[in-house]
C-alpha cells in the first residue's frame, strides 16, 4: 500500500477558492477514479518563511503500477486545468510514500 501525497503552497488570498475546490471538486474527482481511497487533508506547519500556507492532501493507492496508470491518463489534463484555475497563486509537488507498518 502506498500514499500519494500532494503538498500545496496556497496564497492566503485564494485560500477560500482553493479549499472549496479541494473539497467539492478535487477529492471527489480523485475518488471517482477508483484508484484512490482514504483522503486526508492536513495543514503543514513549517519554520520556513513563506508567502502562504502549505497543505498536504494524501490518498491511499494500491500499488505503483496503479498510480502510474492514473498518472499517464490524468496528469496533463489536471495540470492544465489547475494552472488555468490558480495560476501562480497555488503551487504543488507530489510525492509517494510506502506504508511500512
Amino acid at each position: 500500500m502506498l500514499i500519494f501525497n500532494t503538498t500545496f503552497l496556497v496564497s492566503d488570498h485564494v485560500y477560500g477558492q482553493w479549499i472549496k475546490w479541494i473539497r467539492e471538486e478535487h477529492i471527489p474527482f480523485m475518488l471517482a477514479s477508483k484508484t484512490f481511497s482514504k483522503p486526508q487533508l492536513a495543514k503543514v506547519y513549517t519554520q520556513e518563511d513563506q508567502e502562504g500556507t502549505s497543505y498536504s492532501l494524501q490518498f491511499h493507492v494500491a500499488d505503483l503500477l496503479t498510480l502510474e496508470n492514473w498518472h499517464i491518463e490524468n496528469t496533463k489534463t489536471f495540470e492544465k486545468q489547475f494552472a488555468e484555475k490558480f495560476g501562480t497563486e497555488v503551487v504543488f509537488f507530489a510525492s509517494i510514500l510506502e506504508i511500512i507498518q
